[in-house]
């Protein structure tokens, strides 16, 4: 099957059900703009509401019975759906608590977008994989600016989520950016919250890191304080002791 047509199908399946619009969200809108959008193999939508529940649903009933395919749930609730080498994820559209007395934003979509852990992430793209649009308005600057930072205050953003302060740094290894110095603050005061990740996700990331930049990968653990708060063992595995 093409990209094209399960895009295409999505949009049928969110007209039939009466659905919020859907876009591509995260990864996918960011490597378009950095012009590393070769090959697809995690597709992040959302609608900005619960209605991507049903879209998920209705998009794996669709296709279960055409094609050998997989589907879980995540511990957040967001289901996935696996066609071979593609994962399809149906966002779990999480709103940071309390999110109005922080920012004024209008919609569920842009509580959601404002909600996610860095600006780079936070673009939407339609399903045409044509237009790109930038909620927080700082999105696609960021970007070419080869900065990470976070959509809100990070005392706002990074303790939301578990893997937050680990993704900055696995980010910033993985894109060549650099972390902007209010988010290399909060993570230096707060080192420990490295801990949050679980030792799975630490041992994936850091891998990872480790194979594309082991030196930028030890500074970065180094510089944030976050190093003596990482299990002993995944830095001996990974060499970066």
């Amino acid at each position: 099957m093409y990209l094209k047509d399960l895009l295409k199908s999505i949009e049928k399946i969110a007209e039939d059900n009466n659905t919020s619009v859907p876009y591509i969200c995260g990864g996918t809108p960011r490597d378009k703009v950095l012009n590393k959008l070769d090959k697809i193999a995690d597709l992040d939508i959302t609608t900005g509401d619960q209605t991507i529940n049903l879209l998920g649903q209705e998009f794996y009933n669709f296709y279960k019975n055409k094609f050998n395919i997989k589907n879980n749930v995540g511990k957040d609730g967001h289901l996935t759906v696996h066609f071979g080498n593609l994962k399809v994820d149906f966002s779990s559209n999480f709103i940071i608590p309390n999110i109005d007395s922080v920012v004024k934003l209008q919609t569920k979509l842009e509580k959601e977008t404002y909600s996610r852990d860095f600006t780079c992430n936070a673009l939407l793209m339609d399903l045409s994989l044509d237009k790109i649009i930038d909620p927080t308005k700082r999105g696609i600057k960021d970007i070419n600016s080869k900065i990470v930072d976070t959509c809100l205050n990070p005392e706002v953003s990074l303790p939301t989520k578990s893997n937050r302060v680990l993704r900055a740094i696995y980010l910033a290894v993985k894109l060549d950016f650099d972390i902007h110095p209010r988010v290399i603050k909060w993570i230096t005061d707060n080192p420990i919250a490295i801990q949050n990740s679980s030792y799975k996700s630490m041992q994936e990331k850091l891998n990872i890191c480790a194979s594309i930049d082991k030196e930028r990968t030890i500074k970065l653990l180094r510089d944030t304080k976050v190093y003596f708060y990482i299990p002993p063992e995944i830095l001996l595995e990974n060499n970066l002791k």
